[in-house]
């Protein structure tokens, strides 16, 4: 009989992580979760979830330095435990991706995110969690005032694995045919006006004012 290890996920987290085996105990359908069979890597492994979860409380409290040396910390035990190429450690590079581009830490929140984009699209193109690292990286890009690029990163998932412009939005995939396109810089794709408005007054106005 397996035994495993259960981690609960902070639910504004934008990730969701893929469970390989049945989960026997009851776990609300609001909640994600990692599971992974007790080895001592994965033991390990458990150590990083923790951090991260700790990085994601001081990122929601605006501790963002915080956050991402914990996210830092998270990275290495999951490259040293699970692999640079695997899908536990893009987890923890998408979340210190987000952190340092809030950090205004561009070159080091497009490498990490790079990296994320890479390992997701290699083994989960299709996914909302692969749609999401290209965002980010869309909206690093963005902040460079790089509008063109950050626009064909997003466009690498048509036509039907785009995630919506608004970091806020629902977690899904959207098709191209189905997502509005800011009509000034042309770059951002949003699946609602209510969604491009959240997005303009948090983010996108002073960075689409520099499109030329």
């Amino acid at each position: 009989m397996y035994q495993y290890l259960i981690a609960i996920i902070g639910l504004d987290c934008h990730d969701h992580v893929y469970i390989p085996q049945k989960v026997v105990h009851p776990v609300s359908p609001t909640m994600q979760v990692h599971v992974y069979p007790a080895s001592p890597n994965n033991i390990h492994g458990m150590d990083a979830v923790q951090l991260n979860n700790q990085a994601l409380t001081l990122d929601r409290r605006g501790d963002y330095a915080g956050a991402e040396k914990l996210h830092k910390q998270a990275v290495a035990i999951k490259e040293s435990s699970f692999g640079l190429d695997s899908l536990q450690t893009a987890i923890s590079l998408n979340a210190l991706g987000e952190v340092q581009l809030k950090l205004g830490k561009l070159d080091d929140a497009e490498a990490n995110l790079r990296k994320a984009v890479s390992i997701r699209n290699a083994h989960q193109f299709s996914s909302f969690d692969a749609a999401v690292s290209r965002e980010n990286l869309a909206q690093v890009l963005e902040a460079r005032g790089n509008l063109a690029e950050a626009k064909a990163v997003r466009m690498t998932g048509a036509p039907n694995a785009i995630s919506c412009g608004n970091y806020a939005c629902q977690g899904q995939t959207f098709t191209v045919d189905k997502l509005l396109l800011c009509s000034k810089c042309k770059s951002v794709l949003y699946c609602s006006k209510s969604c491009q408005g959240a997005d303009w007054k948090s983010r996108h106005k002073p960075l689409c004012k520099q499109a030329k």
